[in-house]
């Protein structure tokens, strides 16, 4: 074979060789399996099992029983807890709104036996029907701080009443399940198990239980755990492995060049942020809860029992609590620990600023005792006592927990403190009042 004839051969085998790779590339149908477990969402919940159901989430704060002109409490949260429960199991249907004079008899009469559920803020009605069974449609405006329920006879269909206190508003529903009023006639019938209440006109249109009487109230301390960072990039990040981390020594800083994420060790505080989201007005209530609930589940955010606190709908944000026994912790200042509320910003449907403990609480707790809080007329004696105070600017009076460090890096001490709740949402606390008139330093008795 010639020079010329072993290069066709080898143009030849090499054309081939062309061909069958063209036909390769145009024909191969190519598989994805090995993309198929690669979402694009790579995040990893910090808690897999934290997952909460709404009506863990909407609590009542407080249950009330009304007889007559006489008012009964309890700060323990196991009644409270069973009635809310049990609410969820029943069908409301006739919706109505009613008239101020059915207001006023159904949130002041005295003539009227009832239950009465008080919240920390006010819920939007279509959060509940969520929730529940309810047949009819209510307007998306209505939203209530507290739920009124008649005590009616056994033959009698269970009335339920949805309150705005601060509109003066009143929604009545009726519901069908035929033991309601046997539950709530039953709670009723163990009012003089609690505390006997009294009410504090605050203002014109703000009226407050307090307990006649000097209450024994659990303090506690608990080991902390501090959650490792990792797991708050994991979760908040969608693309984590992508995530480039910054430590210094006040944080550590993680971002993906949009998103930013900071830990304060020192403060306990988590902070997850996209500055390029503009916070605006344009999302309701009902929504914003919707998303921040949704938004919690999602990446296992639950690391305490947190509860609805506030919606704060001109600021697109809603805080949730840490609660122990349905009672709010706040954080001490004079020794502080952490946060102690998970608080979420949103802009344009996307999550614009996140903040949040970086610690939970390990239960059971470590010790366990009681303070005797002093009773609500002094609480009363000491707001009417002091001229910084304009009675008619306050929300709320309610028991909360104070959450300090103590002398062991990781164990914290919760103490029982009374709170006063402004309308323009300052918390007081009135051992800082008795502070500032007669030098008391607890305001326990």
């Amino acid at each position: 074979m010639n020079k010329e004839s072993i290069k066709s051969a080898i143009l030849v085998i090499l054309v081939v060789i062309s061909l069958f790779f063209t036909w390769n590339m145009w024909s191969l149908e190519p598989t994805y399996e090995k993309f198929e477990g690669e979402m694009l969402f790579e995040s990893v919940p910090i808690d897999e099992d934290a997952q909460r159901k709404m009506y863990e989430v909407i609590t009542p704060q407080q249950i009330f029983i009304h007889s007559g002109d006489k008012h009964y409490s309890s700060i323990k949260d196991s009644y409270a807890k069973s009635l809310w429960k049990e609410m969820q199991n029943w069908e409301y249907s006739n919706q109505q709104g009613l008239s101020k004079q059915d207001f006023e008899e159904i949130v002041s009469g005295t003539n009227i036996a009832r239950l009465e559920l008080r919240f920390f803020d006010e819920i939007p009605i279509e959060t509940f029907q969520s929730m529940i069974k309810w047949k009819d449609e209510t307007s998306s405006l209505f939203a209530f701080d507290r739920i009124y329920l008649r005590v009616v006879k056994q033959n009698e269909i269970q009335k339920v009443y949805f309150v705005s206190a601060s509109e003066k508003e009143i929604v009545e529903a009726s519901v069908n399940n035929l033991d309601a009023n046997v539950f709530v006639s039953d709670l009723f019938s163990k009012r003089e198990q609690f505390q006997p209440y009294f009410a504090f006109q605050a203002g014109e249109d703000q009226e407050i239980l307090l307990p006649e009487n000097q209450l024994e109230v659990d303090n506690f301390q608990y080991f902390t755990e501090v959650i490792d960072d990792e797991k708050f990039k994991n979760a908040l990040f969608s693309r984590p492995r992508i995530v480039k981390q910054d430590v210094n020594s006040t944080r550590n800083r993680y971002t993906d060049a949009t998103r930013e994420l900071n830990i304060y060790q020192a403060q306990h505080l988590v902070k997850f942020a996209n500055p390029t989201l503009r916070i605006s007005n344009s999302v309701d209530a009902y929504t914003l809860f919707e998303q921040s609930y949704n938004y919690l589940n999602d990446h296992g955010g639950w690391t305490d029992k947190y509860v609805l606190f506030d919606i704060a709908e001109s600021e697109q944000e809603v805080s949730m609590i840490m609660s122990i026994e349905s009672i709010p912790v706040i954080n001490s200042m004079e020794s502080p620990y952490g946060p102690t509320k998970i608080t979420q910003t949103w802009g344009q449907n996307e999550i614009a600023i996140y903040q949040r403990p970086s610690y939970q609480l390990m239960h059971p707790p470590l010790t366990n005792n009681s303070t005797t809080l002093m009773s609500g007329r002094k609480v009363v004696e000491i707001i009417q006592n002091n001229q910084l105070i304009d009675a008619s600017q306050i929300y709320n009076i309610f028991i909360a927990y104070e959450l300090g460090s103590s002398d062991k890096e990781q164990i914290v001490t919760v103490s029982p403190v009374w709170c006063i709740k402004m309308k323009n949402g300052e918390l007081m606390k009135v051992r800082e009042i008795l502070e500032q008139t007669v030098g008391d330093e607890n305001g326990v008795e």
